[in-house]
């Protein structure tokens, strides 16, 4: 029994067929003991190893149990030092807590020490400021009750100079000494301040004023008035003295100017702003040292003086008719007078802005300070310009002048715009207001006007007896020339307005309606010079209608009235061509040509008696000979001869069309009907009745017999 089993058993160790040991199923998650025990014992004949299977087996459980006792113990070991770590972890982070909190106590202790002393500083901060601003009011203090004192006696001695130099600095301690006002010593001291300055300008007042007679003659010691000036320099005194001297200066002005004296009309406007300069003059001689130069008073007399010169204007416009010419006059010196006086005084314009050319600092410029008191009354200068041009376009329709070789235009058409150039001119130095805009409604009335009432009447009428059919011709280019001319100037003369007038204005300038009445006479030109034409070719037209071609035997060369039709147009454009401006006139003219020689044509041919059928073909050939023409109008008195337009190749090919189509159908025999109406309805798809009626009356088909065609 005390023997070691491993010694007296064998060990037996037997691999099943796939080379795994019996070890390795045993230790599988997926252990099978039926299968465990085919892998042992795979036949009969290995039963008889029982003995050592068993041992085996045993030998493995032995070993399990010992590996198991082995792990455990070793388990038991690790949990012991994880507990004895646990603890250790545990003292240690107890001294931590410790430690940190020994620390922010002594932080803690710390913070109060530095707040104890940060607050000793800041009283001490404290102490000394309050000490440092003690004592400068105590000084501030006592400046202001020594200069009070010394405003006292300037006050008692008449010294103004010294008074004035004294009141800046006694104005500066009192600000200082706004937030103690509470302290009755200081409130006190600082009523008998504002008391003495008060009392300074009043007597300063006074100086002024006797200084200066009823008649505003100086006086008085000029440079004593100038040292009473600056003491009331900022207060209200000084606004009273201004009121004083301009009122003393401006009596003897409204004495001269009384509203209702001849003197005081339009026509002598001029002399009011001469008596400003005379008295600017004596000021600057001997008034001038009498104010300071800060107080401008020289500007302060003339802004005075332009407000009161507005008033009596404006009174005087009101109650009074008013003549053109005294209106612009004036209103052109008001003007002149408005910028002499900006330039006097040294104020410009900056950035939209009116400022001292000196120092840059704003100022109120005297544009407008009298003549706005025109604006009201400027429709009397647009009515005055208005019944000028009425009158001008009158003058022009019934006494038409010569025409102007060098612009190829109507003389008159420049007199026109040169008075609206001038015109412009004098408004624009008089008002770029509503006085602008309307007179540039003014002007687009009358290019209107002008265009219906001048160019259009001065179209000529031209007729088969018309003695100088191409004279009268140019005149219809020259008008058309100078409808286009003054097309032109209008919207250039329209935007130099835009560009003038004030811009909310600027929307109330438009030329759109003179533009197109101008449009409407450079039609009416074309229409005339094609009507020209027309009544050229009148004579060759009628030979066409009077010719006998139911009686034609032959068909032979193109007629003679073609020879003339041509000769006709080629004169006729060949002066088109050198008298009108523009090359889209020219094509305008070529197009409506085409057009109106195809209808009169077409008109001709319908009006003839009878046509046979050998007369159709001869006007066929005709047609073709006057197409040729028609295609070669572009190309006359050019410098090459190039294919027509295509536009206007559609014209020619569109009218001559027709007239082929007409012809064709009057080649067809009236015989059998149905062939001639089959005939018809492929030439003219629309089956036109009357376009019908007139094949078979040209064919010589009675008008009884119609309705059997045209059932």
């Amino acid at each position: 029994m005390g023997d070691n089993p491993d010694k007296t058993k064998p060990v037996y160790k037997r691999e099943d067929s796939s080379g795994s040991s019996a070890a390795g199923h045993l230790d599988s998650t997926g252990f099978s003991m039926a299968k465990h025990i085919d892998r042992l014992f795979p036949s009969a004949s290995s039963l008889d190893n029982v003995d050592v299977a068993a041992a085996n087996t045993g030998h493995r459980l032995h070993a399990v149990k010992q590996e198991i006792r082995r792990q455990l113990r070793a388990q038991s070991d690790s949990h012991q030092q994880q507990t004895q770590s646990i603890e250790a972890t545990k003292a240690a982070i107890g001294e931590l807590y410790t430690r940190i909190s020994e620390m922010k106590a002594k932080a803690q202790t710390s913070e109060r020490m530095v707040f104890d002393i940060t607050q000793d500083i800041k009283a001490l901060d404290f102490a000394k400021r309050n000490l440092s601003q003690a004592t400068a009011t105590m000084r501030r203090l006592q400046l202001l009750v020594s200069g009070v004192g010394q405003l006292r006696q300037f006050k008692e001695q008449k010294k103004y100079g010294e008074a004035a130099r004294l009141l800046p600095a006694i104005a500066g301690l009192r600000e200082g000494f706004a937030e103690h006002m509470g302290v009755r010593a200081i409130a006190r001291l600082d009523d008998e301040a504002a008391g003495l300055q008060r009392s300074l300008g009043s007597m300063a007042f006074q100086e002024v004023q006797r200084g200066f007679d009823a008649q505003g003659l100086l006086v008085g010691d000029a440079e004593l008035m100038h040292q009473a000036c600056l003491c009331c320099a900022g207060t209200e005194e000084q606004t009273r003295v201004k009121d004083l001297y301009c009122e003393l200066q401006l009596r003897a002005y409204v004495a001269i100017f009384q509203i209702g004296d001849d003197v005081s009309q339009l026509e002598n406007v001029s002399r009011r702003y001469a008596w400003l300069r005379r008295i600017l003059r004596n000021y600057a001689e001997e008034h001038a040292p009498a104010f300071p130069d800060a107080w401008r008073m020289g500007e302060e007399l003339s802004r005075r003086f332009a407000h009161t010169t507005r008033d009596h204007l404006s009174e005087t416009m009101a109650t009074r008719d008013i003549d053109v010419g005294h209106l612009t006059a004036a209103l052109a010196d008001t003007l002149a007078f408005e910028a002499q006086c900006d330039k006097k005084f040294g104020i410009v314009r900056r950035n939209g802005a009116a400022v001292y050319e000196s120092s840059g600092a704003p100022a109120e410029s005297f544009v407008g300070s009298v003549s706005c008191a025109f604006e009201p009354y400027m429709a009397v200068f647009i009515s005055g310009e208005q019944a000028k041009f009425e009158a001008l376009v009158r003058r022009f329709r019934s006494e038409p002048g010569d025409d102007d070789p060098s612009l190829n235009v109507l003389a008159s058409s420049t007199d026109l715009l040169y008075q609206f150039r001038e015109s412009l001119r004098q408004c624009a130095a008089l008002s770029t207001g509503q006085a602008m805009a309307d007179l540039a409604q003014v002007f687009a009335q009358s290019l209107s006007n002008y265009a219906r009432s001048v160019l259009v009447h001065a179209l000529p009428r031209i007729s088969s007896t018309t003695t100088a059919p191409l004279d009268a011709l140019r005149r219809a280019c020259l008008v058309a020339n100078t409808a286009d001319y003054c097309a032109s100037a209008a919207a250039q003369l329209e935007q130099k307005i835009i560009e003038k007038v004030d811009g909310p204005l600027r929307e109330q300038v438009t030329f759109a309606a003179s533009r197109e009445a101008l449009l409407s006479a450079i039609n009416s030109s074309i229409g005339a010079l094609v009507g020209g034409v027309d009544a050229m070719c009148a004579p060759a037209l009628a030979a066409l209608t009077d010719a006998p071609w139911h009686d034609v035997q032959t068909v032979g060369d193109q007629s003679e009235y073609v020879l003339l039709i041509a000769s006709a147009i080629e004169a006729a454009t060949s002066v088109a061509r050198v008298s009108l401006s523009g090359p889209r006139y020219f094509r305008s003219y070529c197009d409506k040509l085409a057009s109106r020689i195809s209808e009169r044509y077409m008109t001709a041919i319908v009006q003839c008696k009878r046509i046979s059928e050998i007369g159709a073909e001869q006007l066929l050939l005709d047609a073709q000979a006057l197409k040729s023409v028609l295609l070669r109008v572009p190309s006359i008195g050019a410098d090459d001869d190039a294919q027509p337009p295509p536009t206007y190749a559609r014209i020619v090919a569109q009218g001559v069309g027709r007239i082929e189509a007409l012809l064709k159908a009057i080649l067809v025999p009236t015989d059998p009907a149905d062939a001639l109406v089959g005939r018809f309805l492929l030439l003219f798809p629309a089956a036109p009745r009357d376009v019908f009626r007139h094949v078979l009356s040209l064919k010589g088909v009675k008008p009884a017999d119609h309705p059997a065609y045209l059932r």
